[in-house]
This record gives C-alpha cells, structure tokens and sequence, in this order.
C-alpha cells in the first residue's frame, strides 16, 4: 500500500506551479483548501458529538447539573450553521498550510510530550485569550458588526448547549479565530522543527474549553480538566457559569479561556439570576 501511495505523496509534497501552471495551481489549492475545510467542519462536528452526548449521559445519572434549570434547552442537533462556520472560516489556513507543505512536513516530528505540550496550549490559549477578548468586544461595541455577525450566535439568548458552540455566521469565526491561528501557523512555519503532538493536544483542549463553555453545566474538575489538557486550573481561569452568564448578559464575560482580561475591563460577572448558585 504505501509503494504504491509513495509517488503521489512525493507529487502532492513537489508539485508546483511551475509543473502546472500558475492559475490552474492557485485553482488547485484553493479546491485542496475547500476540501481541507469541510474536514475541519467534520472534526468539530463529531467532537461537538462527542461532548453533547458524553455530558447528557452524566446528566442522566446525576452526575452534573444544568447551571440555569428554569431555562428550556431547545438546542439539541447539530446545525448546518456550525458545519458551515467551522467550514469556510479555516479555508485560508488551509491554503496557507499547501502552499507551504513542503516546508511543514520536513520540520515535522512527533514526541509524546506531555509537559511541553502543556506548556505549549497555556502560552497559545493565553494569546489567543488578549486577541479574542479584543475582538469579541469590538463584535459587541459596535451594532452594525454585531447585527451583520455576532446576532446570529447569541440568537438563543440563555438557551444553549454543546451545539451552540459554533453556531453563527462564518465571519463570527474568521474574525475571533483565523488570524490568531494564521500568525500561530507563521510561527510554526518558521521553526527549525515543530512538534505534531503539540497541535493534536491544541485542537483538543482548546475545543474542549469552547464545548464546555457553551454546555451549560457546572462541570466538575474530573470533566473539565482532561477536557482542558489541565489549562482550566489555572487560577480566574474561565468555568462554564462564565460563557453562560455571557449569553444571558452580552455585556459581560467576553473572554474565551481565562477571567483576567474581564477582570481589568470590569466587565466580569459571575452570579446572575437565573443561574443556580449550588
């Protein structure tokens, strides 16, 4: 099998444009990027799977509460809203990883470590954390923006669960999400060698943070922290009653993994009442 996959691979690794021809290789990738962003909508899609019927199981038996019991949940499939948000944002990062392939596969390896990769999700989530509470407040200040592309995902009001996670417009995500992960790619793109592992245990906690966050639960540590790859014991780190008080007050908690940046904005809130408080 990999005789016979070894020359197409060595193609798609050397191919450029000028094998092809640049406007049918600018073509190529951009059709290589579509395909590469419904993958990524796949992955999200089953992980949010994942999540909702891995929580409502603990919540069956008991095991964890809703944080907001007098509020109906309605929001219980997944949408072609999240598919598609989680789908067309990634494209240029797609595209900006094949037209650097080459030089992301030769500085790739695997190391299965686990402290490093720690190290690696606190520092990318804590820079991730600044940007976004930036531009989620800007989402929120001015009303065109946010009409035009946040409404969408606050739609349900307090209603919420796993597969509220992604739900909203695809430019809710290109603004909040792509560019931090552009410049992480750059990053790694100019890095003498880049750790696979590293990015596998990204992806999970950070989705990990983004699904609870929107679950509607109070989570307790033996869910959150393998959930987070640990980041979430991080002291004023971000807790599910956070995101939720967010969706029931726009105006505070527009933070995404920690509480510091609310914090010093004074926009941070943690009781409201609909939310049970034990």
């Amino acid at each position: 099998m990999m005789e016979f996959l070894k020359p197409w691979i060595h193609l798609a690794l050397n191919l450029s444009h000028n094998d092809v021809g640049l406007p049918l290789y600018i073509l190529l990738c951009c059709c290589a990027g579509i395909v590469g962003g419904l993958m990524v909508g796949t992955v999200l899609g089953f992980l949010e799977l994942f999540w909702y019927h891995t929580l409502l199981f603990f919540h069956r038996k008991n095991l964890i509460r809703r944080l907001a019991p007098t509020v109906d949940v309605s929001v219980n499939k997944y949408s072609k809203e999240s598919f598609m948000a989680v789908s067309i944002a990634p494209i240029p990062l797609v595209i900006l990883v094949l037209a650097a392939r080459k030089k992301y596969v030769e500085s790739a390896f695997v190391s299965l470590d686990l402290m490093g990769a720690w190290k690696f999700c606190w520092i990318s989530m804590a820079l991730h954390d600044a940007y976004y509470w930036v531009a989620h407040t800007l989402l929120h200040t001015f009303k065109s923006l946010y009409r035009s592309v946040h409404r969408l995902h606050h739609s349900t009001g307090g209603d919420i669960s796993v597969f509220s996670t992604a739900y909203g417009d695809f430019l809710d995500v290109a603004i909040t999400i792509t560019p931090f992960y552009a410049g992480l790619l750059l990053w790694l793109y100019t890095r003498t060698a880049w750790n696979v592992f590293y990015m596998v245990v990204l992806v999970w906690a950070v989705n990990g943070v983004n699904m609870m966050g929107h679950c509607g639960y109070r989570l307790p540590a033996w869910i959150y922290v393998p959930g987070s790859m640990g980041v979430l014991l991080t002291p004023l780190a971000q807790r599910p009653v956070h995101h939720l008080i967010h969706h029931l007050d726009p105006n505070s908690n527009r933070s995404l993994y920690f509480t510091w940046w609310d914090r010093l904005a004074g926009t941070f809130r943690d009781t409201h009442p609909k939310i049970k408080t034990c």
